[in-house]
């Protein structure tokens, strides 16, 4: 480990999350965390075209034997048919327990190339070399693996830790300006998280980092990425304070489902959950009116939306009863009483139903 690193520490499993910029820094960095077998590298069709023959050829530079493998960018993707195409053309090989899958990209080649990781021969090593907020500062940190089915996003998977998180944090500066903001939802949930001096840190980047400046930009990523590792190295199964992480997630699904994984971005949708999640707070006593317009403010630094799309109420709840986080008839919801404040608290659907007809009605 170097001494600038953030670690994950599980017990089982010790990784770094280590920043770098460029892509030789990248490739060593590869090279150091999978040392030896070949590296098979899983892009999208979105990142692939900028950034995966320079990893590539950073590692052939370094003697490595590496090639890649790429999918259509997006979550419609994240899908068993796109995975065993993937299956297919990793066996086609002969990949062994000696090998690395290596997935360069934000959140859906992290979640897919994870998934296939997890489950070639029963389990080989995988790195991440994430090239997005959204993934720096929280989807690539925790072993979290999965794809969709119809019934929801991410029903299917499994915890399959990587062997290092490699931020290239000079990706960040080629987002646009959509994508830069949706990934700054998972920042401002860290900070929120966190804590009052993680908000004002976030506050004092957001500006900056929205107008590509380096230095803000991996301010921002920290944040996100001290607050995961730390709550994964605690509760790496997700059975108690790593469940904080799905603060505004639960209603932000909801929008995304409604949305069709398209309309709205994964950080769009959360920002508006975490929106919703703070009335709930405030309607519950848990937390001060003042609480919701800081999330809205947060939001709105970046351009977030801060309100949900129209949704019916069957489209609010499908999604909800059908969450991860479902214990019999209720449902675990991250709440909060400000920031440094949150926690979870099972809510029944009857509960729930009737607070969001109520504010389905008034917004």
């Amino acid at each position: 480990m170097q001494v600038s690193d953030i670690v994950v520490d599980t017990g089982q499993a010790q990784y770094p999350i280590r920043f770098v910029a460029g892509a030789a820094a990248a490739a060593a960095a590869v090279d150091r965390a999978a040392p030896r077998g070949r590296l098979i590298v899983i892009s999208d069709s979105h990142v692939a075209p900028r950034y995966l023959q320079p990893l590539l050829d950073g590692l052939h530079a370094l003697g490595r034997n590496a090639r890649g493998l790429t999918f259509a960018a997006g979550e419609a993707s994240k899908t068993i048919e796109t995975v065993t195409r993937l299956w297919s053309e990793v066996f086609a090989d002969a990949v062994d327990r000696n090998d690395t899958i290596v997935a360069l990209g934000g959140g859906v080649a992290g979640d897919m190339a994870g998934f296939v990781a997890a489950t070639t021969m029963r389990g080989i090593r995988f790195v991440q070399v994430p090239t997005t907020m959204l993934a720096m500062s929280d989807a690539a940190i925790g072993g979290k693996t999965g794809i969709n089915v119809p019934a929801g996003k991410n029903l299917v998977g499994a915890f399959h830790q990587p062997a290092a998180v490699i931020c290239w944090t000079d990706t960040l500066e080629s987002l646009d300006r959509r994508e830069l903001a949706s990934g700054m939802a998972e920042v401002i949930k860290s900070a929120i998280i966190a804590g009052p001096s993680e908000v004002q840190r976030f506050r004092e980047a957001a500006t900056a980092a929205m107008e590509r400046d380096h230095g803000a930009l991996r301010v921002c990523a920290e944040i996100g990425a001290r607050l995961k590792a730390s709550l994964v190295s605690e509760d790496v199964l997700e059975r108690g304070v790593r469940s904080y992480l799905n603060l505004g997630h639960t209603f932000g699904h909801a929008i995304e489902h409604a949305s069709g994984y398209g309309a709205w971005t994964h950080g769009e949708a959360v920002a508006a959950g975490m929106v919703i999640a703070a009335r709930y707070s405030v309607s519950r006593g848990h937390a001060q009116a003042p609480f919701v317009d800081e999330v809205r403010e947060l939001c709105q630094l970046v351009g977030l939306p801060i309100e949900p799309p129209p949704m019916s109420l069957d489209e609010w709840l499908g999604p909800i009863f059908r969450d991860k986080k479902r214990v019999g008839e209720s449902v675990k919801l991250i709440l909060a009483t400000g920031p440094g404040g949150v926690f979870g608290q099972p809510t029944s659907f009857e509960e729930l139903r009737d607070w969001m007809a109520r504010e389905l009605a008034t917004s």
